[in-house]
């Protein structure tokens, strides 16, 4: 948006890239100009115009500021207007500034970007900058959600109906715009979320009793944090979500000369084969679906009906005839209180779930898909697996905090599921690749993070020590340290071998110098009494040049441990074979050093020496040696003539085999043991808490992805499955599972289902388009038949949709006050007794502002309509039940009302010359 320059009244010029004109403002400056931004929209005795205030920020102050200096302008704003975030700072506000015209998406970028560099560069807090991006939520870390055991709705979390909230009931009734303000999945136990609405509703939703709502809601989540995934993206130098949309391809589906794009097509090619079955029944899903459709669109478009009345000829024995007057459009306003937009949706949602329908919708995507040119749908594919291929977006997920994580698992499974449909063997290869990436990174994470849970802290230390002593011979060390060791495991108990993980994590940050000892033993706060026993082991183990090596063993051994449900070994060596083949597999991977950065910087590669992992895989992670030695290489020969665990698992062979081919080429020389020990880890995988890969894949963090009666080694297979390219072989209820899995396993269209539904009930995409469409839905009624015929049909519209349970109770009321107030009454015979007064008020049409309801805007009219037709519903006419005086009264209510009659018509542009001027003279 091109806007003239602010005159700042500082030494600061406006900002021009390149410039050297340009000074930075001084803080007491930004603080003069954080001033004069609210003054703007300022009204006296009145609420300010908090609209204006955040244009003017986004589109005049912003751009005279460097952006640096933007981040710094919006963290002073924010520091002397505490109530920004809760009036006028707000995502949501600017967005509808956007929608409405007022600012562009340059202006938008502006703003999000400024708040993004006032975060980095510590201007703005976290918790200010996440209330400005997730829509004025708060959001705190919470516990881990359980999995539920079962799809029977659960008793709501106590935790969840503090504050006012109740559980949503079957009476109640939300739309997608009435939601705001919804906690994160998983911030409450069992899958259940939390969500506000605009009237000031706070209600608790389970996904099993209530999945549409649930789904809305949802939806809203990661709509409001949309921006939170695409600044993901860029710091991964990838393209945003908009870019990388299969619904956005245009395909060669044409309507009226217009192409369509693949999310239209599609619908369009279903609507066509469902109107064209000759044995349709109405009782069927698809038929009912059509119907759905078509409602869905009229309480968000609009519908088209014909003004109908009855016409008295008293000639002719008293009898009336039927006539109807050229269409007129409904607004959404008035649909809405027609039909119950709460249950078409929760009909759609149930109907695309519907096996008739889905299967017909997957072909007609397909079919949609096809109609793309090639070239495009591989550019597309290409840019889809980019994402989820790429190692540095993978690092950014992990960076994400716990509340955004769920909007990165919706947008990897969105990008596997839309390459799917492009390239199902592509889509393949690219989920093992992102789930391969994810097990490394989150094992560096684990590492770098040194919290574990207690048991692999313990397996960690036991692992690391026993595999010493059992070496001691064969290192020929100066000193023995059998007897201390064996103490120490045997007798020290749990909380002395987690104080010895504790010491030997600070020693892998700080390093093993005499001072970095001391105050590793400084730093930690000892559970036990065995301080001075770990003293002297620690003592020992550096004499003999261990340390280095031991605590790095014991740092990748708990780290493994962490990651599966029931230890990885039976014997120290078993264990650290395992800990060093699955090291052996991430590390083979193409961007090692990349996702094993932490690994590569804390630990000496006499630690993987240790592990016997191979020396090309230490150079691929770009791991130095400083502190090998003969007893290490003792160690580490023991370590690799140990047998890896056997893992009893269906369609090993095949398993075993996908796992191989997605190592890297430093794994060759060792590829039996890496790949027996990273089927031995995932095929028992519990995820590591916040893990990326867990939590995108439907793993343990978010078991509510798989249905509920999948069991904890079931979802470890799905996660096994996934990286071994095997999903084909899985049971079907692991394909069933998170839209990632099924993705990956080929089920690409009905991993994408959930994302057409949520477009279709929030009035978006595909529906979007239908009354757009000549001749499309409107010809039931323009179909040439008698006027009688046509009042019918339109009629039987309704009273079906009434049939299907989606109407309000008085729609026939407000069915029959709407075809007969818009006539115009042209055909009319003086036999009725009102006509003359009905022409003289220039009747005819809503007379009413396009965001207001017929019903609600002339109240007075309806409601004088409603009494007289409750007294006398069989009248031969219902033209009489039409009172001019009333409808003046309305006119007149309205105006009085209004700040200005002019301002008002600008807004709603219900006055016609010569049509209605006597509006003007009330």
């Amino acid at each position: 948006m091109s806007v003239p320059a602010l005159n700042l009244q500082n030494k600061a010029a406006t900002y021009v890239p390149g410039s050297g004109d340009y000074k930075s403002p001084t803080k007491a400056e930004l603080e003069e100009l954080a001033d004069k931004l609210h003054d703007v929209g300022e009204k006296k005795a009145k609420k300010d115009d908090y609209d204006r205030r955040l244009e003017s920020l986004a589109s005049e102050f912003l751009p005279t500021l460097s952006p640096e200096d933007r981040g710094r302008f919006i963290g002073t704003v924010m520091e002397k207007d505490k109530g920004a975030l809760d009036s006028w700072l707000q995502k949501d506000r600017l967005d509808k500034l956007v929608d409405n015209g007022r600012l562009d998406d340059s202006d938008r970028k502006r703003l999000l970007d400024g708040v993004g560099r006032g975060f980095g560069d510590d201007h703005i807090p976290k918790d200010k900058a996440a209330e400005f991006i997730d829509t004025a939520r708060k959001p705190e870390p919470a516990p881990e959600p359980e999995a539920p055991k079962d799809d029977k709705p659960t008793e709501p979390p106590k935790d969840i109906l503090n504050d006012g909230f109740r559980e949503f009931g079957k009476d109640d009734r939300v739309v997608y715009d009435d939601i705001r303000n919804v906690s994160y999945p998983g911030e409450y136990k069992d899958g259940w979320l939390r969500f506000e609405t605009k009237d000031g509703g706070k209600f608790a939703v389970d996904k099993a009793s209530a999945p549409d709502v649930y789904a809305l809601a949802e939806r809203n989540y990661l709509d409001a944090g949309q921006q939170t995934i695409d600044n993901a993206r860029d710091r991964a130098k990838l393209d945003p979500t908009a870019k990388t949309d299969v619904f956005s391809l245009e395909t060669s589906e044409e309507v009226d000369g217009h192409k369509l794009k693949v999310g239209d097509a599609a619908m369009k090619l279903m609507i066509d084969e469902i109107k064209g079955k000759k044995d349709l029944y109405d009782g069927s899903p698809q038929a009912e679906f059509l119907r759905m459709v078509e409602a869905r669109s009229a309480v968000t478009n609009g519908k088209f009906v014909h003004p109908v009345y009855e016409n008295r000829h008293i000639n002719v024995g008293g009898r009336t005839k039927t006539e109807t007057e050229n269409l007129l459009k409904l607004e959404p306003a008035d649909m809405k209180e027609m039909l119950d937009e709460g249950k078409i949706n929760q009909r759609l949602d149930a109907l695309m779930r519907d096996e008739q329908v889905s299967s017909l919708y997957e072909k007609s995507l397909k079919e949609a898909i096809g109609k793309v040119p090639e070239d495009e749908r591989k550019s597309m594919a290409d840019r889809l697996a980019k994402v989820v291929e790429s190692p540095d977006y993978v690092q950014e997920i992990g960076k994400l905090p716990k509340w955004d994580q769920p909007r990165a698992q919706a947008d990897v499974e969105d990008a596997v599921s839309q390459l799917g449909l492009l390239d199902p063997e592509r889509a393949k290869s690219a989920g093992q690749a992102f789930a391969m990436n994810a097990l490394a990174r989150d094992i560096d994470a684990g590492l770098a993070d040194g919290e574990f849970t207690p048991e692999a802290e313990v397996d960690g230390v036991e692992a690391g020590l026993g595999a010493v002593t059992n070496a001691m011979e064969k290192a020929k060390l100066p000193v023995d340290l059998t007897e201390g060791v064996h103490e120490f495991l045997d007798k020290g108990g749990d909380e002395a071998k987690r104080d010895f993980a504790q010491v030997a994590k600070e020693l892998r940050e700080n390093g093993y110098a005499p001072e970095d000892i001391d105050k590793a033993f400084a730093n930690v706060d000892f559970k036990s009494d065995k301080k001075d026993t770990i003293r002297g082991l620690i003592s020992n183990l550096d004499s003999s040049g261990l340390l280095p090596s031991v605590s790095g063993a014991i740092g990748i051994a708990s780290t493994v441990r962490g990651l599966v449900k029931d230890g990885f070994g039976e014997t120290p060596e078993e264990k650290l074979a395992v800990a060093g083949g699955i090291i052996g597999m991430v590390g083979s991977l193409p961007d090692a050093k990349k996702l094993l950065s932490n690994l590569g910087k804390g630990i000496d590669g006499s630690a993987l020496d240790l592990l016997d992992v191979d020396k090309a895989v230490k150079d691929n992670i770009g791991v130095e040696t400083r502190y090998g030695n003969q007893a290490v290489s003792a160690i580490g020969d023991n370590v690799g003539a140990a047998d890896i665990p056997p893992t009893d698992i269906g369609n090993r062979d095949q398993i075993v085999e996908g796992i191989e081919q997605s190592a890297g080429d430093p794994a060759k020389s060792n590829l039996s043991r890496i790949s027996q020990s990273t089927l031995k880890v995932l095929s028992d995988y519990s995820g590591k808490a916040g893990g990326v890969l867990g939590v995108v894949t439907g793993g343990m963090g978010a078991a509510e992805a798989f249905k509920g009666d999948s069991s904890g080694a079931e979802k470890a297979e799905a996660v096994l499955n996934v990286v071994s390219g095997t999903l084909d072989l899985a049971p079907d209820v692991l394909k069933a599972g998170s839209r990632f899995v099924s993705a990956v396993g080929g089920q690409a269209a009905g991993a994408v289902a959930e994302r057409v539904v949520g477009a279709i009930t929030r009035g978006l995409g595909p529906v979007g388009m239908l009354l757009s469409v000549a001749s499309e839905l409107v010809s039931v009624f323009v179909n040439n038949a008698k006027d009688k015929k046509e009042a019918g049909e339109q009629y039987d519209w309704f009273k079906q949709l009434g049939d299907d349970g989606v109407t309000h109770g008085d729609w026939n009321l407000k069915y029959d006050y709407a075809v007969t107030t818009l006539n115009s009454f042209g055909n009319a015979r003086d036999y009725i007794n009102n006509l003359r007064e009905l022409r003289g008020a220039d009747w005819g049409g809503r007379q009413a502002p396009g965001d207001r309801s017929i019903f609600d805007f002339h109240r007075e009219e309806f409601a004088d309509f409603k009494g007289k037709w409750e007294k006398d519903r069989g009248a031969d006419t219902y033209v009489e039940f039409l009172d001019p005086d009333k409808r003046k009264a309305d006119f007149k209510r309205e105006k009085e009302h209004m700040d200005e009659v002019k301002e008002y018509m600008d807004k709603h542009p219900t006055y016609f010359p010569g049509y209605n001027d006597w509006v003007l003279d009330l």
